[in-house]
């Protein structure tokens, strides 16, 4: 993280009065020391300021920083940040999360499926577990991407994607692929519950350990979910 060149400090300074002729007064004043260090230079430049100079600068910067918009912060287009401010707004889990206007906002919201796995992505990150989201595996068990794939697409075929993990977790020679299925956002019919049981096979005959994890697990009791996914990892 870089250092903002910008130092304050509360300094004492002696100032001369006249009261009248042949009289004069010295008084201390609670004055601020603002320092601001020069890039590529071993020296500062200083200035010596009063309280009401600092609320101005104070209210400038505020003023400044709320001029610029979400889409801004992140890098993103003015449609998507109208997006994450409506989020920010009326979503219960932007409100109580703490990686607000962060990188995170754009995974969270935008690359990520469900309300479950947004749940379950911010428990993941509060832990500092190291995971991709979505990872794309294909039919060797080698991570493959999924950008712009789609079935009948003669070159980038979506037939060559053996599952996308919704959390993929690598540490200490364990491959972890971690899936939340609800029933809202993940109905499953016998078909789909067939497939992704031959999935899961497949993804242990090459190595993979799978857990898959209910909505009502997600919802109810994430911690537990947390604390079985550290024991496969050997996390400490």
């Amino acid at each position: 993280m870089k250092r903002i060149p910008i130092s304050i400090k509360k300094i004492k300074v002696e100032e001369i009065s006249n009261l009248m002729i042949g009289q004069i007064q010295k008084e201390e004043r609670t004055k601020f020391l603002l320092s601001i260090d020069e890039k590529g230079q071993d020296w500062s430049k200083t200035f010596i300021c009063d309280r009401e100079n600092l609320q101005k600068l104070r209210d400038e910067i505020d003023e400044a920083l709320r001029s610029i918009t979400t889409a801004e912060t992140l890098n993103l287009t003015p449609d998507e940040g109208k997006i994450l401010d409506q989020h920010f707004e009326n979503d219960p889990l932007c409100k109580e999360c703490k990686y607000k206007q962060s990188f995170n906002c754009k995974i969270c919201l935008f690359k990520l499926q469900s309300p479950l796995e947004r749940l379950l992505f911010l428990e993941l990150s509060k832990e500092r577990i190291n995971f991709q989201p979505q990872y794309g595996l294909d039919w060797k068990g080698v991570h493959i991407s999924i950008d712009g794939k789609e079935y009948g697409n003669p070159i980038n075929n979506f037939k060559n994607v053996l599952t996308v993990v919704d959390f993929f977790i690598e540490k200490r020679n364990q491959r972890l692929c971690v899936y939340t299925d609800g029933h809202t956002y993940h109905e499953r019919t016998e078909d789909q519950a067939q497939r992704d049981k031959n999935i899961d096979r497949k993804l242990q005959a090459l190595g993979f350990t799978v857990l898959r994890f209910t909505g009502k697990e997600v919802n109810e009791n994430s911690g537990k979910i947390i604390d079985e996914i550290k024991q496969w990892i050997g996390y400490n």
